[in-house]
């Protein structure tokens, strides 16, 4: 990574990366869709020395968009390296093989994570022989018990996906490297501005891109940072398993990421505006932000945050039924999954995140029936606010 003037987080979403100079005088990085370069006896001494990641050769390797993208990332989670991938599951994926090593590793995961992770740790993953136990990371007995039947990785979020739980991070990180386990955080819902999850102890960090990172609904992506010896491991699975980003995905992203500050304090703003809103509704039982007092992470959030993000979930009285009713009678928030999005966006994790979980599966991990995810947007709060409110009292 190339090294930078003390800038803020603000200042680097912009400046890092790439800046016009006298040898490439574009104030904005250049689009490079080629796939293959020129190559040179430089290009064929990485290859054959095993440093394909530092030469242009095939832009599955490297691509001089992705660089860009790549250092932008590293610089804001304080990392050594970044790896940018097709997707964000793309990106747990590798990162979870480049510390999980198949027949006979062991994972142990907060109970409350992204469907689509559990799937991939409880049903693919198993038959690899990368066994996992799901349990409650902020309760000290079931964390240190866990622990001791033995980890080679513990793995959380930041905020987690769709419970908005805050776990302890640098108190779980302590204790699993003691254990001699790596630690993996997904940090999407945080972001690299309200968490940098390798100040705290973690070894790896993870985003999903396609959400806050690009900002505007229209790329997928993920990548993976770290310090530069593991995550050689993390880029041979992008190399070797082909999930890598596309140029034009990646010059999205990188445009998206210099508005980040921008967005995410408008986000934030209406997130818990709108969470305070719903928390007097009659037809909402409970609402999920951890900016609120009486969520039960708040004070973990104070700890371990920077602010509290742009979700929040709630309940409606009545489960899943009249929770899709209400959605169904938005006329302004939209009806769709993905989240990070400039606009807001609503969906029940029972029938999509976390449809593969049975209900039992779905309350261990914090989502009772009626639950109603929304990733707040950008727009007017008091126009969310009356769409809200008339939908809850129609349904």
């Amino acid at each position: 990574m190339t090294s930078h003037e003390p800038w803020s987080p603000a200042t680097l979403c912009v400046h890092a990366g790439h800046r016009a100079s006298a040898a490439q005088r574009a104030v904005v990085a250049p689009l490079v869709h080629s796939t293959t370069f020129l190559l040179d006896d430089t290009a064929y001494s990485a290859m054959t020395q095993g440093r394909a990641s530092e030469a242009w050769i095939y832009s599955r390797i490297r691509n001089p968009t992705l660089d860009v993208v790549q250092e932008r990332i590293a610089a804001l989670e304080g990392a050594e390296r970044c790896v940018v991938f097709s997707s964000g599951m793309a990106a747990i994926h590798a990162a979870l093989l480049a510390t999980a090593q198949s027949g006979g590793s062991r994972v142990v995961a907060h109970r409350e994570i992204y469907g689509s992770t559990w799937d991939l740790l409880a049903h693919l993953l198993a038959p690899l022989g990368i066994a996992s136990e799901f349990v409650d990371l902020n309760d000290p007995r079931a964390r240190g018990a866990a622990l001791a039947r033995g980890a080679d990785v513990v793995y959380l979020e930041s905020i987690t996906n769709p419970s908005l739980d805050v776990p302890d991070l640098q108190v779980i990180a302590t204790e699993a490297h003691a254990a001699g386990a790596r630690v993996l955080v997904d940090a999407t819902f945080a972001t690299p501005l309200l968490q940098r999850p390798l100040d705290l102890g973690a070894d790896l960090s993870i985003h999903s891109a396609t959400k806050y990172l690009g900002g505007h609904s229209d790329l997928i992506g993920g990548c993976v940072s770290g310090q530069a010896d593991l995550m050689a491991r993390v880029f041979r699975w992008m190399q070797l398993a082909g999930g890598c980003l596309d140029p034009h995905a990646a010059f999205l992203l990188d445009r998206g990421l210099k508005t980040l500050p921008l967005r995410l304090e408008c986000h934030q703003r209406n997130a818990l505006e709108l969470a305070r809103r719903l928390a007097g509704h009659p037809r909402v039982e409970r609402v999920l932000h951890p900016g609120l007092e009486s969520h039960p992470a708040h004070e973990r959030a104070l700890r371990n945050l920077q602010g509290f993000g742009g979700m929040l979930s709630f309940v409606v009285r009545g489960g899943d039924e009249a929770a899709l009713r209400a959605v169904r009678a938005l006329r302004l928030a939209l009806e769709a999954s993905s989240l990070g999005g400039v606009e807001t966006l609503v969906s029940l994790p029972c029938n999509t995140s976390h449809a593969r979980m049975s209900a039992a599966e779905r309350a261990a991990a914090g989502i009772p029936p009626g639950l109603v995810r929304v990733s707040v947007g950008i727009e007017d709060v008091a126009d969310l606010a009356v769409d809200f409110e008339r939908a809850l009292t129609a349904a």
